[in-house]
């Protein structure tokens, strides 16, 4: 009689463990395994109040890397994002857009607050001091650098810029946008070449968690 009872308990705990795993949302992204908790920053937003990933908890965060002077990559990432994020409407569970820049020297408070208003209120420009930016980029990986970025950088998902000019050099960096859910957990890496239909499945799953 225990042993049939035993058997029956481990059924019904193998039964449950596979429907919390086949619950668990896809993504066409790269997963973490395991999962763990996303890297913190402290950065400023454009008008100077201090941020940190905190402060987002309990609604999913998309951080990109990147900067506003930035012709093709960065506006056509955001503009992705952003109307992803608008065409989900609730089922994107508050997902917010967090630009962090790479050009701190051109992405003044005011060019960061004009840029992001270009994307109907739903990207957020974070910018700081030089060590506070170095150690985001670090933590997160993010290769930054004025001009065309070496192969293995390229390699890794950085973007190339353009051919930089003496008045107006480029800054090469990582293309990638990184998913967090509402809990601070970094979840999902989505690739620079994600389709719109992807970016859509992958923040749904998001705010899913």
């Amino acid at each position: 009689m225990l042993l049939a009872l035993a058997a029956v308990v481990a059924g019904v705990g193998a039964y449950a463990a596979w429907l919390a795993a086949s619950a668990r949302p896809a993504f066409h992204g790269t997963t973490y395994d395991p999962v763990a908790p996303a890297p913190d920053f402290r950065l400023v937003d454009p008008a100077g109040r201090a941020v940190t990933l905190a402060d987002y908890r309990g609604r999913p965060v998309l951080v990109f890397f990147g900067y506003t002077r930035c012709t093709d990559f960065c506006p056509l990432t955001l503009d992705r994002l952003s109307r992803a994020v608008r065409e989900l409407g609730p089922k994107a569970g508050g997902a917010r857009i967090v630009l962090v820049t790479v050009d701190p020297a051109h992405d003044t408070p005011a060019a960061l607050a004009g840029y992001v208003a270009r994307f109907g209120g739903r990207v957020e420009g974070l910018t700081g001091d030089p060590a506070a930016l170095a150690a985001a980029w670090r933590a997160y990986s993010v290769h930054v650098a004025p001009g065309v970025a070496p192969p293995a950088a390229m390699e890794h998902g950085a973007h190339p810029a353009s051919p930089s000019s003496a008045l107006t050099p480029e800054v090469a960096h990582s293309g990638v946008v990184y998913g967090i859910d509402r809990n601070g957990a970094l979840r999902v890496v989505l690739p620079d070449g994600a389709t719109d239909g992807e970016t859509k499945d992958d923040i749904r799953a998001l705010a899913r968690l």
